[in-house]
């Protein structure tokens, strides 16, 4: 082949390349693989760390949940030991959280891990820090219900337990406030959930073991401004015919309307009471096979003394509650009296049986030979009470504050009930995240 031959049989060949197409689809995708691949790899990575957020956010919230339902002093050391068990790195990657507890008993926490990168390392970023925070709060604490709370603070005993005293509160506690020396006297062993005793000086005599605890953080009275308030009756214009009424043992069943009393004697052995004012004393004599029906419906605003005398049974169950106005009102429940007192379970006198206004100087109250069962709040925290001589007194839901109390030869049954009482006695059972 001649020069000029060779010569253009290559120039034929540069303008055949020239017109060619073939093969520009694999030039095209190799160029444009490269950003492709770039973003596949930057997604693969992006993945890896949400999917280590993920991890390191669920092992903070648990160990915040954790640490905020343990005792406060042990919070942040529980967070710390659940969320170093919890979290693992899962790409060579390692995390550390703080905590923070906060003045609402609330516990805060924060975590980081720095998570490698594999494909956006060859573009600079070698990795990412993903971050979690979150506050968790606890739940309602455990309490345990207190049955009797009482008051006062200077009596010494304030509690009396003497031999043959029997009580049965197994499921709720005795809190007494005297801080005096004995705060308490146990010549008998009382058996409640607790004895909580503010004073650390008490006295066991003859064997007792109460599960008194002394020197122990007692509840405050939770009702002091809470109850209803009462405008009472001056008892200046009593009805003549409401006053010194005399039913004799001849006479027929007493049944009286509402309205204002004074003074009344009950020699029969039927009584029908309403709500209403009670200026006087009333005393239900000794009878035979007597009966005081008190029906419902308002208060009984008690100015002078009841009581109670053998051979009476009282039925009050259908939801009574008794206002005594001073320090001179009174129940008496004496020698073989049986009675039976409810509650209201509506209304603005619920879950209120007994009650007293504040601030009244103290008195005595006793409590002999009688067969109780009370349902509701007894609230007299002037009120000095004695039990004496057998009596028994069961409820399935009763609450009593009163200033003192000494128990004489008596059997009590008695359970929490409505309004009630009731003592911090554990951590927070649960918790919740806020944040």
């Amino acid at each position: 082949m001649t020069h000029h031959q060779w010569f253009g049989r290559f120039r034929e060949l540069v303008r055949a390349f020239r017109r060619g197409r073939d093969g520009n689809l694999a030039v095209i995708f190799a160029l444009a693989a490269i950003p492709v691949i770039g973003a596949v790899g930057a997604a693969v990575d992006l993945s890896k760390a949400n999917d280590v957020k993920t991890h390191l956010q669920n092992a903070l919230d648990a160990a915040l949940l954790a640490g905020v339902t343990q005792a406060s002093a042990k919070h942040v050391s529980t967070a710390t030991a659940v969320f170093n068990g919890d979290f693992t790195g899962k790409y060579g990657n390692t995390g550390t959280a703080s905590f923070t507890q906060n003045a609402d008993s609330s516990l805060s926490g924060t975590a980081k891990s720095s998570v490698p990168m594999s494909f956006l390392a060859v573009l600079g970023t070698s990795s990412i820090v993903v971050n979690a925070a979150a506050t968790a709060n606890p739940g309602a604490p455990s309490t345990t219900p207190v049955c009797i709370l009482l008051t006062s603070t200077l009596d010494a005993p304030a509690l009396l337990a003497n031999s043959g005293a029997q009580l049965n509160a197994t499921t709720c506690e005795v809190h007494v406030l005297s801080t005096q020396s004995p705060a308490a006297t146990f010549n008998a062993t009382l058996n409640a959930k607790r004895i909580c005793i503010k004073g650390s000086t008490i006295i066991k005599n003859g064997g007792a073991n109460p599960p008194a605890v002394t020197s122990c953080s007692t509840i405050s009275d939770p009702f002091t401004g809470t109850l209803p308030t009462v405008s009472t009756n001056s008892c200046s214009s009593i009805p003549s015919a409401n006053n010194n009424v005399n039913y004799n043992s001849n006479s027929g069943a007493a049944d009286l309307p509402a309205g204002v009393y004074g003074a009344m004697n009950f020699n029969n052995t039927s009584v029908t009471l309403r709500p209403g004012v009670f200026c006087g004393s009333i005393n239900f004599n000794s009878v035979t096979n007597g009966t005081l029906t008190l029906k419902s419906g308002g208060l009984y605003e008690i100015h002078g003394t009841w009581t109670m005398n053998s051979g009476w049974t009282v039925d009050g169950s259908g939801g009574v509650t008794f206002y005594l106005v001073d320090q001179n009102a009174m129940i008496h429940f004496n020698s073989t009296t049986s009675a039976t007192l409810s509650a209201p379970t509506t209304g603005t006198y619920a879950n209120i049986l007994i009650y007293e206004p504040a601030g009244l100087s103290s008195s005595y109250s006793t409590i002999d030979s009688s067969t109780l069962n009370l349902t509701g709040l007894i609230y007299m925290p002037s009120r000095k009470l004695t039990a004496n001589s057998t009596s028994n007194l069961t409820s399935t839901g009763l609450s009593m504050v009163l200033s003192t109390l000494t128990l004489n030869s008596t059997n009590w049954m008695i359970a929490p009930g409505a309004p009630s009482m009731s003592v911090a006695s554990g951590t927070a059972a649960s918790a919740y995240l806020s944040k």
